[in-house]
């Protein structure tokens, strides 16, 4: 969901001129994404520098191993890699990705004083996770083992990777929000997922060439990819931790794993993978970034191999270089980055962080909003260093009675010429820490100056913006926002929507007559931001309500954001036109049932609410669930030269006036 806990603001400072090439109004959306896949190369980074807590370090190497179940399989394997690492310094910072073991294995505790990490695998490995229509099996097989390795003395495990994430598109955002941000019935929960590929391309200027192609002028990292699988789990130039759905650090994976690297090469412990896996840690070096190293000890890469790269490690970046594990990483971030508050709560819930980049300068930065702690934390490249100071807003606030946390309407956005941040929070909340009545006015809008937080009295509150309306009556009770800028003008438009009936309308702001202003179209007819809520429920979500399905995707590649909406009732798909007609042009809709499940859009969100695994990808719209694991590829798909193959072509082209 774009919508409700975080969205996109719109300008309040009067005076500001937007510039002929307007900031990216939208570049926030992704706070409300749930998309594994909405990094890249152009997106702030996380550079090691800014979590790692070690003066002089650049990089850091996470090596990963997968699919334990033999301890004494894996002791003979790993031995001559962990002694390799000793000799760095003491440690041997290895992570198992571990399926079954007995919490009595008496390897175990060795390796935990050696500075080993037992991870989470699933215990039973299925490919795909998701499958056979058995939700509650896939959610068990993933509890199981975190249970398991909770069991064993002294470990507490933190990192999960998804079976067959390299060979096969088994991850899902079904996965991510209706387990991964779930607890076990034990109350255990882990905090970083790493499933996703990361692969090294020319579209990153700040890579050298001479590390990406081939001698034969292939890309270098590319032809791992196994396309014969129509394989998608993938993003590009981003080897940097990063968030999914708020609650989950994602440490994307390095292409080529092992079995990709023998699946290319036709061969096992080839030496040209090595030659490519070095080339990788060089540019992870120069990106200040992360390495993560899938591999096993099926036969795919020797041992020695891996020590290899150990060596050319230490022997070419020395001290820039830090092995870690990862529950040595997260500790590292939670200390360093988010200065002691997790993305979780000790119960698992989120815990009101949030990464984004504040000022516009490239780099990640965080805001902090719970009760026990309201910070902000802006990083300084030219220190090095962070700058720490109050924030003044409430994200979140627990619910001691309730598993989840209670979300405040707190809405960051870009108003700036300068692409500096504003936020808004629209609920308010008491001394004591309980809610004012709902609906209740505005309680604040700050700017963020480049320093610090100022608050801006003057910001017309939504009860403002309603008085806009020409049917006041209807948004009055039940009101909620979302923001998206749907002009590419750098200030955002409001969405207004109530929560007990289909009204909606979209307003712009006028800096001629300093006001809102109804646009003459709103948001396309038998959709809405949000399921309808009953009064109760309206009062449990704070207004956010639930997911319907709708989703923002420029299906025709205009520049523009055009509408996919699916749920258990109905499917449609629009395109955009123009600000004065709005989404016009449907290009498909029906009701659910109507026709042959394979002529009608999947749902994106279930009749129960929950998530369907839907994502964008390569010109495809992307279904991953445990309905889809018969398919081709596991998945169902619907590309957008499909969807749009009777539609005739238009006139507009990327930038176009659509004024």
């Amino acid at each position: 969901m774009w919508f409700a806990r975080c969205g996109i603001l719109v300008s309040c400072l009067l005076n500001i001129t937007i510039p002929a090439a307007a900031a990216d109004g939208n570049r926030l959306t992704y706070l409300d994404s749930d998309s594994p896949y909405y990094v890249s190369h152009k997106f702030p980074k996380l550079i090691t520098p800014q979590w790692v807590g070690d003066d002089g370090v650049e990089a850091v190497v996470v090596l990963a191993i997968d699919d334990m179940r033999d301890s004494a399989k894996y002791e003979n394997y790993l031995r001559p890699i962990l002694q390799r690492l000793k000799k760095i310094d003491g440690r041997a910072p290895v992570s198992i990705m571990t399926n079954s073991v007995r919490p009595a294995d008496t390897q175990l505790k060795p390796w935990l004083d050696e500075g080993l990490s037992i991870e989470i695998h699933t215990v039973d490995h299925p490919c795909p996770l998701l499958q056979k229509r058995n939700f509650g099996k896939a959610k068990s097989t993933y509890d199981r083992c975190i249970d398991m390795m909770y069991a064993i003395p002294g470990n507490k495990p933190v990192a999960y990777r998804m079976p067959c994430c390299d060979s096969l598109n088994t991850v899902s955002p079904r996965f991510f929000a209706e387990i991964f941000n779930r607890t076990t019935e034990k109350g255990h929960f882990l905090h970083i997922d790493s499933s996703v590929f990361n692969i090294f391309t020319p579209n990153d200027p700040e890579i050298p060439r001479e590390l990406l192609f081939d001698l034969d002028g292939k890309e270098k990292f590319r032809k791992y990819v196994p396309y014969d699988r129509s394989f998608v789990n993938t993003i590009e130039n981003y080897p940097y931790p990063y968030v999914i759905n708020r609650l989950c650090w994602e440490f994307p994976c390095l292409a080529p794993s092992d079995w990709s690297a023998q699946h290319y090469h036709k061969e096992k412990c080839s030496p040209l993978t090595i030659r490519d896996l070095k080339a990788a840690l060089d540019i992870t070096v120069i990106k200040q970034g992360v390495l993560n190293l899938v591999f096993h000890p099926h036969g795919w890469v020797q041992n020695d191999q891996i020590v290899d790269l150990i060596d050319h490690a230490v022997e070419k970046h020395g001290e820039k270089v830090k092995f870690l594990t990862f529950s040595e990483a997260l500790d590292r971030l939670n200390e360093n980055l988010l200065d002691g508050q997790p993305l979780r709560d000790e119960k698992g819930r989120d815990n009101g962080v949030r990464l984004l980049d504040v000022n516009n300068d490239g780099f990640m930065d965080v805001v902090v909003g719970n009760k026990r702690s309201k910070k902000s934390r802006v990083w300084l490249p030219e220190k090095q260093d962070w700058f720490s100071q109050g924030f003044p807003a409430l994200l979140v606030e627990s619910d001691r009675s309730s598993k989840e946390s209670r979300f405040f309407e707190v809405h960051f956005g870009l108003v700036h010429s300068n692409g500096l941040l504003t936020f808004l929070q629209t609920r308010a909340h008491s001394e004591t820490g309980e809610l004012e009545p709902w609906p209740s006015p505005i309680s604040g809008a700050w700017h963020f100056n480049g320093t610090k937080w100022v608050p801006d009295p003057k910001f017309p509150s939504l009860l403002a913006v309603e008085a806009a309306l020409d049917r006041v009556e209807e948004f009055q009770f039940g009101t909620g926002a979302g923001f998206r800028d749907l002009d590419h003008d750098g200030i955002s438009e409001i969405i207004l929507r109530a929560v007990f009936n289909k009204a909606n309308a979209i307003l712009q702001w006028s800096r001629t007559d300093k006001s809102w202003k109804r646009l003459p179209f709103a948001l396309p007819d038998g959709t809405t931001l949000a399921a309808l809520l009953s009064e109760r429920e309206a009062w449990k979500f704070r207004g956010h309500g639930l997911d319907s399905g709708f989703r923002f995707v420029d299906i025709n590649e205009d520049g523009y954001d055009d509408v996919v909406f699916s749920n258990a009732e109905r499917y449609s798909i629009h395109l955009f036109e123009s600000m004065k007609t709005g989404w016009s042009k449907e290009v498909l809709s029906g009701k659910r049932g109507e026709k042959d499940p394979q002529d009608e859009l999947p749902m994106i969100v279930r009749n129960d609410g929950t998530n369907n695994g839907f994502w964008v990808h390569s010109r495809h719209l992307w279904w991953q669930n445990e309905d889809t694991a018969e398919l081709k590829d596991l998945v169902a798909r619907r590309s957008f030269d499909d969807l749009l193959k009777d539609v005739p072509p238009g006139l507009k082209t990327p930038g176009a006036s659509l004024k």
